[in-house]
């Protein structure tokens, strides 16, 4: 489960982490530096699309091009 104040509500049965909505998005869960050093905070609770998240797939390389981060 994640900890209260970490989720935002974005249906009845929704929710994001709270900064995921920003742009740039940086998950309130996320600690360090992008490009340096990061680590998830709530690794162990993590909500399921963060799980469903893999290593050099496309969604990561993405997320690297955008931080100007080569891909894995």
């Amino acid at each position: 489960m994640v900890p209260e104040g970490l989720a935002e509500p974005i249906g009845s049965h929704t929710c994001r982490l709270r900064g995921t909505d920003h742009s740039p998005p940086r998950c309130a869960a996320l600690t360090g530096m992008v490009g340096v050093r990061t680590r998830c905070a709530i690794h162990e609770w993590r909500p399921s699309p963060c799980r469903e998240f893999e290593a050099s797939s496309e969604a990561c390389t993405g997320a690297r091009r955008r931080h100007g981060l080569p891909p894995l």
